[in-house]
C-alpha cells in the first residue's frame, strides 16, 4: 500500500511540475498572456521590475523601476524610481532617470516626472517632465529644460528630441552659453 501511495504522489508531482514548466515557457515567450488572464478589475503590483521594448526584433528601450503597479482597466503601468535606456544607432544610448512615470501598455508611450535627468555622453538634460512617444520615437517636454555639456549650457521652455535622427529642437525663451558667449533668441 505504501508503494502505491509513493508512486501516486510521484505521478501527481510530475504532473504539477509539467504543468508549471509548460506555463513558465508559455508566459516567458508572451508575458502579456499572463496579464490577460487576470480579471479586469484586478491590479498587479511588482517590485524591482525590468521591461524591454522591441520593434521588429530590435531592442528600442529598457526600463527598470523599483516598483510598478499595472492598472488593467486603464491599460497603464505606474512606476516609481525609474531608470530607462533608449538605444540609438551605432551602439549609442541615452539614459533617463526619474522619480515617477506611467507607461501606456497599448501604445508603449511613456511619461515621466520628478527630478528627470537624461544623460547622453558628455551632455545632461534636466527638467520636471518628459514624454516618450513610441510610434515616432521622440522624447519631448513642455516644461523648462537645462542642457549642460562641455563648456556649454542651453535653456528653453520646450524641447523635442528625435531618437531616429538624433536631432534636438529647443524653443521658447532659449538661451545658450557657449565657451563664455551669450546668445538669446
Amino acid at each position: 500500500m505504501s508503494k502505491v501511495k509513493t508512486v501516486l504522489y510521484c505521478l501527481i508531482g510530475l504532473m504539477v511540475a509539467g504543468i508549471g514548466f509548460m506555463s513558465y515557457h508559455r508566459f516567458r515567450e508572451e508575458p502579456r498572456g499572463l496579464l490577460s488572464i487576470l480579471p479586469k478589475t484586478r491590479d498587479v503590483s511588482l517590485n524591482h521590475i525590468h521591461h524591454v521594448a522591441t520593434r521588429d526584433g530590435v531592442r528600442e528601450w529598457t526600463l527598470d523601476a523599483e516598483s510598478a503597479q499595472y492598472q488593467k482597466a486603464d491599460n497603464k503601468t505606474v512606476f516609481k524610481d525609474i531608470v530607462a535606456t533608449f538605444f540609438l544607432k551605432h551602439g549609442k544610448s541615452i539614459h533617463l532617470n526619474s522619480r515617477d512615470g506611467v507607461l501606456l501598455t497599448n501604445t508603449k508611450d511613456m511619461e515621466v516626472w520628478g527630478d528627470v535627468v537624461v544623460r547622453n555622453g558628455q551632455y545632461e538634460l534636466n527638467t520636471d517632465k518628459l514624454r516618450y512617444e513610441h510610434k515616432t520615437r521622440t522624447i519631448s517636454t513642455e516644461t523648462p529644460i537645462v542642457i549642460k555639456g562641455d563648456r556649454m549650457e542651453i535653456t528653453g521652455d520646450n524641447m523635442i528630441f528625435n531618437l531616429q535622427t538624433e536631432q534636438i529642437v529647443v524653443w521658447g525663451r532659449v538661451k545658450a552659453v557657449l565657451e563664455g558667449l551669450m546668445i538669446d533668441d
